[in-house]
C-alpha cells in the first residue's frame, strides 16, 4: 500500500508542476492576497476548486443579494456561475494585477489575450484600475482592452472549448482521484455535486478522506464531481445521441450514469433513463406503442451504479427505496455484486434489494 501511494504522489507533482512552478505570473504570496470566504473551502476556488493564491492576478470575487461571497480563480469559472445566477448578484470584484487589490470589475479595464498565461483558459484576461495602467500593459505583453462586460462576454463565448480542453486534461487526474478515493477515503459519504469547489468542501468538512496533500485532494474532488472521467468508456452501455427514453420521452445520452437498455433480435435497441423506466416497458411495451413480446428479447442489460460499466440486467441486483435519486426520481439501482448491493443499501437506507425476476409491476409505482 505504501509503495502504491508513494507511486501516485509521484505521478501528481508530475502532473502539477505547473501549478507550484514559483515563476507562474498569477501567483502571489498568501499574505499578499485577500481571501474573503469565511468557509473551510476558502483557499480554493467555488467553481474548480483551484488553489485561488496560485491564480490570484486572475481572481475575482461575487457577492450575492443574500449576503453570501464566493471567490474564483478566474473569469472562465466567474463566467461559469454568471448565467445562472446573474439576478441573484449584487456586485463583481476582480484583482487588480498592479495592485493586487480587489477593485469593482465593471470599472475595470481588461486586457484580453496577451502573452501572460490564462487561467483556465488559453486565452488570458487580467484586469487594471485604470485605462493608463492597462494600456502599459498592452504594449508589453499584447492584447486587447475590453470592459468587464466584454470580457465576460469573450468569456462565456469561450467556455464549451475551454471545458472540453480542461475535460481531456482532467480524465488522467480523475482516474488517479478515483484510486485514491476508494483507498484513503470513507465511500459512504459519496454524493453527487455542482462543482468541483462544492465536492472539495464536502470532503474538507466532512472529513472523508485521510492524509490527503492538496494535489491529492484535487483530484478526488474532479472524480467525485465527475466520476464519468475515470470510467472506461468501451465497458458502457453506447447510447446515440437522439435516442430518447420510450416511457418518458428524454435524451438518454444525457444521463450516463442510469442508462438502462432492452436489445431485440431484429437488431433494434431500446435505450433508457433508467431501470425504473425499462421495466415499465418490460412489463407493458404496448402501453408506449411497441408490440413485441418478450420473447423479442435477445438482451438487457443495465448500468452498475459504481463502475458505471454494462452489465447484464437478467443477473444484476437492484436496491429499491434508497435515498439516492435518478433522472426519475426514486429508482431501482443496479449492482453486478450482490455484497456491494446489501452495503449500498445500508450505507442509503434502501427499503429492499430484489433479484432481476423479483422486480413486481407493482413496484415501479
Amino acid at each position: 500500500m505504501k509503495k502504491n501511494l508513494s507511486l501516485l504522489m509521484f505521478l501528481f507533482a508530475l502532473m502539477f508542476t505547473n501549478l507550484n512552478a514559483g515563476e507562474m505570473y498569477q501567483t502571489v504570496e498568501a499574505k499578499d492576497a485577500t481571501l474573503v470566504k469565511t468557509n473551510s473551502s476558502k483557499e480554493f476556488c467555488d467553481v474548480c476548486g483551484m488553489p485561488l493564491t496560485k491564480f490570484y492576478k486572475t481572481n475575482h470575487v461575487t457577492e450575492f443579494k443574500n449576503g453570501h461571497k464566493e471567490q474564483y480563480c478566474s473569469l472562465h469559472c466567474q463566467a461559469e456561475i454568471h448565467e445562472d445566477y446573474h439576478d441573484k448578484i449584487k456586485n463583481i470584484q476582480v484583482v487588480d494585477t498592479n495592485s493586487l487589490k480587489l477593485i469593482d470589475a465593471t470599472k475595470a479595464f481588461y486586457v484580453v489575450g496577451s502573452s501572460k498565461p490564462g487561467t483556465m483558459s488559453p486565452v488570458s484576461k487580467y484586469a487594471f484600475s485604470t485605462k493608463e495602467a492597462a494600456i502599459k500593459f498592452q504594449k508589453d505583453f499584447g492584447g486587447e482592452i475590453h470592459s468587464f462586460e466584454e470580457s465576460l462576454k469573450i468569456a462565456k463565448e469561450g467556455l464549451n472549448k475551454d471545458n472540453k480542453s480542461l475535460e481531456e486534461k482532467r480524465i488522467p487526474i480523475a482516474k488517479k482521484g478515483k484510486k485514491i478515493f476508494e483507498s484513503l477515503c470513507n465511500q459512504i459519504e459519496l454524493k453527487e455535486f455542482n462543482s468541483i469547489g462544492e465536492a472539495k468542501q464536502y470532503l474538507i468538512d466532512n472529513n472523508v478522506c485521510k492524509n490527503l496533500d492538496s494535489q491529492m485532494l484535487q483530484s478526488v474532488s474532479i472524480y467525485l464531481y465527475d466520476p464519468m472521467l475515470a470510467v472506461d468508456k468501451s465497458k458502457m452501455i453506447k447510447v446515440p445521441e437522439d435516442a430518447k427514453c420510450p416511457v418518458c420521452g428524454m435524451f438518454v445520452s444525457k444521463f450516463p450514469k442510469w442508462v438502462a437498455q432492452i436489445q431485440l433480435k431484429d437488431g433494434h435497441n431500446h435505450y433508457f433513463d433508467g431501470v425504473k423506466d425499462m421495466m415499465k416497458f418490460y412489463f407493458n411495451p404496448s402501453k408506449y406503442e411497441h408490440t413485441h413480446t418478450k420473447d423479442d428479447i435477445s438482451q438487457i442489460n443495465a448500468t452498475d451504479y459504481y463502475t458505471l460499466e454494462l452489465i447484464d440486467a437478467k443477473k444484476a441486483y437492484y436496491v429499491i427505496g434508497s435515498n439516492i435519486y435518478g433522472p426519475m426520481g426514486e429508482e431501482l439501482i443496479p449492482f453486478k455484486n450482490k455484497d456491494e448491493a446489501q452495503k449500498f443499501m445500508t450505507d442509503h437506507f434502501g427499503k429492499s434489494l430484489v433479484s432481476f425476476d423479483e422486480i413486481k409491476e407493482e413496484m415501479l409505482k
